[in-house]
Protein backbone atom coordinates (compact mmCIF):
# COMPACT_ATOMS: atom_id res chain seq x y z
CA UNK A 1 0.00 0.00 0.00
CA UNK A 2 1.18 3.53 -0.75
CA UNK A 3 0.03 7.05 -1.60
CA UNK A 4 0.29 6.10 -5.29
CA UNK A 5 -2.19 3.24 -4.79
CA UNK A 6 -4.59 5.53 -2.94
CA UNK A 7 -4.51 3.48 0.27
CA UNK A 8 -2.23 3.88 3.28
CA UNK A 9 -1.58 1.83 6.36
CA UNK A 10 -1.31 3.60 9.71
CA UNK A 11 2.46 3.11 9.62
CA UNK A 12 2.73 4.65 6.13
CA UNK A 13 0.61 7.64 7.14
CA UNK A 14 2.76 8.12 10.24
CA UNK A 15 5.96 8.10 8.16
CA UNK A 16 4.56 10.78 5.86
CA UNK A 17 4.17 13.10 8.86
CA UNK A 18 7.24 12.01 10.79
CA UNK A 19 5.09 11.13 13.79
CA UNK A 20 4.14 8.05 15.73
CA UNK A 21 1.57 5.46 14.69
CA UNK A 22 -0.17 6.24 17.98
CA UNK A 23 -0.91 9.79 16.83
CA UNK A 24 -2.52 8.58 13.60
CA UNK A 25 -4.45 5.99 15.60
CA UNK A 26 -5.68 8.78 17.87
CA UNK A 27 -6.89 10.76 14.84
CA UNK A 28 -8.88 7.71 13.77
CA UNK A 29 -10.38 6.93 17.18
CA UNK A 30 -11.02 10.44 18.48
CA UNK A 31 -10.72 13.06 15.75
CA UNK A 32 -12.86 11.72 12.92
CA UNK A 33 -10.22 10.49 10.46
CA UNK A 34 -12.13 7.89 8.47
CA UNK A 35 -10.44 4.51 8.15
CA UNK A 36 -11.57 1.02 7.21
CA UNK A 37 -10.80 -1.66 9.76
CA UNK A 38 -9.62 -5.04 8.51
CA UNK A 39 -9.01 -7.38 11.42
CA UNK A 40 -6.79 -5.50 13.88
CA UNK A 41 -5.47 -3.05 11.30
CA UNK A 42 -6.75 0.14 9.69
CA UNK A 43 -6.54 1.20 6.04
CA UNK A 44 -6.76 4.91 5.23
CA UNK A 45 -7.66 6.24 1.79
CA UNK A 46 -5.60 9.19 0.57
CA UNK A 47 -8.82 11.09 -0.18
CA UNK A 48 -10.03 10.67 3.40
CA UNK A 49 -6.65 11.68 4.79
CA UNK A 50 -6.55 14.81 2.62
CA UNK A 51 -10.08 15.76 3.67
CA UNK A 52 -9.19 15.31 7.34
CA UNK A 53 -5.98 17.33 7.07
CA UNK A 54 -7.58 20.26 5.27
CA UNK A 55 -10.66 20.32 7.51
CA UNK A 56 -8.52 20.33 10.66
CA UNK A 57 -5.88 22.81 9.45
CA UNK A 58 -2.96 20.37 9.34
CA UNK A 59 -0.17 20.85 6.83
CA UNK A 60 -0.39 18.42 3.93
CA UNK A 61 2.89 16.56 3.22
CA UNK A 62 4.46 16.87 -0.22
CA UNK A 63 4.03 13.12 -0.62
CA UNK A 64 0.29 13.73 -0.87
CA UNK A 65 0.61 16.59 -3.35
CA UNK A 66 0.00 19.24 -0.72
CA UNK A 67 1.55 22.16 -2.61
CA UNK A 68 -0.82 21.74 -5.58
CA UNK A 69 -4.12 21.41 -3.72
CA UNK A 70 -6.72 24.15 -4.01
CA UNK A 71 -10.25 24.34 -2.63
CA UNK A 72 -12.27 21.64 -0.85
CA UNK A 73 -11.27 18.00 -1.13
CA UNK A 74 -13.91 15.29 -1.40
CA UNK A 75 -14.22 11.77 -2.60
CA UNK A 76 -16.28 11.20 -5.73
CA UNK A 77 -19.86 10.92 -4.56
CA UNK A 78 -22.05 8.20 -6.02
CA UNK A 79 -25.62 7.18 -5.41
CA UNK A 80 -25.81 3.86 -3.62
CA UNK A 81 -27.15 2.00 -6.67
CA UNK A 82 -24.12 3.19 -8.65
CA UNK A 83 -21.76 2.22 -5.85
CA UNK A 84 -23.16 -1.33 -5.64
CA UNK A 85 -23.53 -1.85 -9.38
CA UNK A 86 -22.09 -5.19 -10.49
CA UNK A 87 -21.83 -6.57 -6.95
CA UNK A 88 -23.91 -9.24 -5.28
CA UNK A 89 -25.44 -6.58 -3.05
CA UNK A 90 -26.43 -4.61 -6.16
CA UNK A 91 -28.73 -7.40 -7.30
CA UNK A 92 -31.32 -6.09 -4.84
CA UNK A 93 -31.29 -2.53 -6.22
CA UNK A 94 -33.83 -2.94 -9.02
CA UNK A 95 -36.55 -3.83 -6.50
CA UNK A 96 -35.55 -1.20 -3.94
CA UNK A 97 -37.51 2.01 -3.35
CA UNK A 98 -34.27 4.00 -3.57
CA UNK A 99 -33.70 2.82 -7.16
CA UNK A 100 -37.36 2.95 -8.20
CA UNK A 101 -37.77 6.53 -6.95
CA UNK A 102 -34.19 7.56 -7.86
CA UNK A 103 -33.57 8.90 -4.37
CA UNK A 104 -30.27 10.70 -3.96
CA UNK A 105 -29.63 9.19 -0.54
CA UNK A 106 -30.65 5.69 0.44
CA UNK A 107 -31.00 6.35 4.17
CA UNK A 108 -33.74 8.88 3.44
CA UNK A 109 -35.92 5.78 2.96
CA UNK A 110 -34.86 4.14 6.20
CA UNK A 111 -37.82 2.36 7.74
CA UNK A 112 -39.60 1.86 4.40
CA UNK A 113 -40.79 -1.67 3.73
CA UNK A 114 -39.62 -1.24 0.14
CA UNK A 115 -36.03 -0.59 1.20
CA UNK A 116 -34.16 -3.77 0.29
CA UNK A 117 -31.03 -3.01 2.30
CA UNK A 118 -31.28 -4.02 5.96
CA UNK A 119 -27.70 -3.16 6.94
CA UNK A 120 -27.45 -0.39 9.61
CA UNK A 121 -25.83 2.75 8.18
CA UNK A 122 -22.93 2.67 10.61
CA UNK A 123 -22.07 -0.83 9.34
CA UNK A 124 -22.72 -0.08 5.65
CA UNK A 125 -19.68 0.06 3.39
CA UNK A 126 -21.33 2.67 1.14
CA UNK A 127 -22.08 5.01 4.05
CA UNK A 128 -18.62 4.53 5.58
CA UNK A 129 -16.70 5.14 2.35
CA UNK A 130 -18.86 7.72 0.57
CA UNK A 131 -21.00 9.65 3.05
CA UNK A 132 -19.06 9.64 6.32
CA UNK A 133 -15.96 11.40 4.94
CA UNK A 134 -18.12 14.28 3.66
CA UNK A 135 -19.75 14.97 7.02
CA UNK A 136 -16.85 13.98 9.25
CA UNK A 137 -16.12 17.65 10.01
CA UNK A 138 -18.97 17.66 12.55
CA UNK A 139 -16.92 15.33 14.74
CA UNK A 140 -14.30 18.07 15.15
CA UNK A 141 -16.91 20.53 16.46
CA UNK A 142 -16.97 20.95 20.23
CA UNK A 143 -20.69 21.71 20.51
CA UNK A 144 -23.69 19.62 19.34
CA UNK A 145 -23.78 19.61 15.52
CA UNK A 146 -25.47 17.62 12.77
CA UNK A 147 -25.76 17.73 8.98
CA UNK A 148 -29.18 17.54 7.39
CA UNK A 149 -30.64 17.76 3.89
CA UNK A 150 -34.30 18.50 3.22
CA UNK A 151 -35.98 17.03 6.32
CA UNK A 152 -33.67 14.20 7.34
CA UNK A 153 -30.28 13.91 8.99
CA UNK A 154 -27.11 12.72 7.28
CA UNK A 155 -25.38 12.29 10.62
CA UNK A 156 -24.19 14.14 13.69
CA UNK A 157 -21.55 14.19 16.36
CA UNK A 158 -21.65 12.53 19.77
CA UNK A 159 -22.75 15.68 21.58
CA UNK A 160 -25.69 16.12 19.21
CA UNK A 161 -26.76 12.52 19.80
CA UNK A 162 -26.49 12.99 23.56
CA UNK A 163 -28.51 16.21 23.38
CA UNK A 164 -31.24 14.41 21.44
CA UNK A 165 -31.00 11.35 23.70
CA UNK A 166 -30.58 8.96 20.77
CA UNK A 167 -27.71 6.63 19.78
CA UNK A 168 -25.28 8.31 17.39
CA UNK A 169 -25.59 5.38 14.96
CA UNK A 170 -29.34 6.03 14.64
CA UNK A 171 -28.94 9.58 13.32
CA UNK A 172 -28.55 8.91 9.54
CA UNK A 173 -31.98 9.08 7.95
CA UNK A 174 -33.75 10.31 11.07
CA UNK A 175 -36.34 13.01 10.41
CA UNK A 176 -35.45 16.39 11.92
CA UNK A 177 -38.94 16.54 13.43
CA UNK A 178 -37.85 13.68 15.69
CA UNK A 179 -34.97 15.63 17.22
CA UNK A 180 -35.89 19.31 16.84
CA UNK A 181 -38.44 20.99 19.09
CA UNK A 182 -41.71 21.70 17.31
CA UNK A 183 -41.45 25.42 18.01
CA UNK A 184 -38.18 25.52 16.04
CA UNK A 185 -39.29 23.55 12.98
CA UNK A 186 -40.86 26.58 11.30
CA UNK A 187 -37.61 28.53 11.56
CA UNK A 188 -35.60 25.64 10.12
CA UNK A 189 -38.01 25.11 7.22
CA UNK A 190 -38.00 28.81 6.35
CA UNK A 191 -34.20 28.89 6.45
CA UNK A 192 -33.99 25.84 4.19
CA UNK A 193 -36.31 27.45 1.66
CA UNK A 194 -34.06 30.50 1.47
CA UNK A 195 -30.93 28.39 1.02
CA UNK A 196 -32.39 25.85 -1.38
CA UNK A 197 -30.83 25.84 -4.83
CA UNK A 198 -32.68 24.75 -7.93
CA UNK A 199 -31.14 21.42 -8.90
CA UNK A 200 -32.60 21.11 -12.37
CA UNK A 201 -29.91 20.20 -14.90
CA UNK A 202 -27.15 19.82 -12.30
CA UNK A 203 -25.15 16.70 -11.67
CA UNK A 204 -24.94 15.60 -8.06
CA UNK A 205 -21.57 16.36 -6.53
CA UNK A 206 -20.11 17.26 -3.12
CA UNK A 207 -20.08 21.01 -3.77
CA UNK A 208 -23.80 20.96 -4.51
CA UNK A 209 -24.24 18.96 -1.30
CA UNK A 210 -22.54 21.68 0.69
CA UNK A 211 -24.68 24.35 -0.96
CA UNK A 212 -27.91 22.49 -0.35
CA UNK A 213 -27.32 21.07 3.09
CA UNK A 214 -26.95 22.67 6.46
CA UNK A 215 -25.24 22.12 9.76
CA UNK A 216 -27.61 22.26 12.72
Amino acid sequence: MSAESGILSVAEAARLFGMSRGTVGYWIRKKGLHAIRTGRRYRISVEDLLFFLKSTGHKIPRGLGGEELRGPIFKTVQKCMQYWQGSEHGNCCKDCTVFINQLEICFAARGSRSLKCNVPCNECQYYQEIIQPIISFVHQIDFPAAVYNESYLWGGNRKWAELCNVPENDLPGMGIEQVVHGDSLGTIIRSRRKLKIRRSGRSWNPQHFLNRSSCL
